[in-house]
């Protein structure tokens, strides 16, 4: 419960405009859990400014299946996944971001 803690405050509430706090804060979408994998493997990852990145398409479809297609929010909750248009998570922003800053790779989210 502590790691989901600090991830929130690190990752939810500054990146995810569909966090709402005080609600079940167990569960974590699948980029905030890929996240928590990365530092809890020992990655050192900057969690900077809040961005849109721009991932072309072939980047944004693997980050899609490989985030997207695991997160339990994805079918009944998720307006990204229903309309490309809608701004994704918090966690598929800042994935995007570290992919584009060369951070981590698609090899590393798998």
């Amino acid at each position: 419960m502590k790691k989901n803690k600090t991830l929130i405050q690190t990752l939810c509430l500054p990146y995810c405009r569909y966090y709402k706090p005080g609600r079940n804060e167990e569960l974590l979408c699948r980029g905030a859990i890929v996240i928590r994998q990365l530092i809890e493997s020992g990655r050192n990852l900057s969690i900077e400014e809040k961005t849109r990145p721009d991932l072309d398409f072939e980047a944004q479809e693997m980050v899609t299946q490989q985030v997207c297609g695991f997160c339990e929010f994805r079918e009944q909750d998720c307006d990204f996944s229903q309309d490309r248009k809608a701004r994704p998570c918090g966690g598929f922003e800042l994935i995007s971001g570290l992919l584009l800053a060369g951070v981590i790779t698609i090899e590393d989210i798998k």
